[in-house]
């Protein structure tokens, strides 16, 4: 097979034509699958023209620059001169969307969207009063609340504290039961 790709590729180089439909017939697919992943769905076909066209460039510059003999080797490099320009087709699609004022609209509303200074400040006061919160409670309820606001699921922390998974469940909702006590004022911290 090794040999196979290579010959193609000389073929390809020495300008017969059915050596480069041979080469489009054998990695169409990978190109155009490529060129999918990385630019919007009615862009894959103009790109994956784009493809072709860089590969015969200057004389097949691009296949003239693979010097590898394995087909592997080569659906590698196909796909890395496919994704580099489906990025590139990317980057103008944007910046002409971006002209066209498209995406201006779109950032308008980002910028709507973000938070004020007092917004952020309200957070973290919150943040840090659920903290507190949690500092009043035992030990054995603290600790799967912070391991939990961590981002660790229950059964992660079941092993970690190595302890059954229902004694994680129960002491958590115990946890926050307190808490809810708590912020009613039911209880004192």
């Amino acid at each position: 097979m090794s040999d196979e790709i290579r010959k193609l590729i000389d073929n390809c180089l020495l300008g017969k034509s059915a050596a480069w439909q041979e080469l489009i017939r054998k990695f169409h697919r990978l190109i155009i699958g490529t060129c999918a992943h990385y630019v919007p769905r009615e862009e894959v076909t103009d790109t994956s023209q784009q493809v072709y066209l860089k590969l015969t460039e200057n004389d097949y510059h691009l296949l003239r620059k693979f010097k590898g003999d394995s087909l592997p080797a080569f659906i590698v490099y196909l796909s890395e001169i496919s994704k580099n320009i489906s990025m590139s087709q990317t980057r103008s699609i944007r910046r002409f969307e971006y002209r066209e004022g498209i995406s201006l609209d779109l950032s308008i509303d980002i910028l709507d969207d973000r938070q004020n200074q007092e917004d952020v400040f309200f957070a973290w006061e919150e943040k840090r009063e659920f903290y507190d919160l949690i500092e009043g409670l035992d030990e054995t309820h603290k600790e799967i609340l912070i391991l939990r606001l961590k981002g660790y699921k229950f059964k992660e922390i079941a092993e970690i504290l190595n302890v059954p998974l229902g004694t994680v469940l129960a002491r958590a909702n115990r946890a926050k039961e307190k808490i809810k006590k708590i912020l009613t004022k039911e209880i004192k911290p």
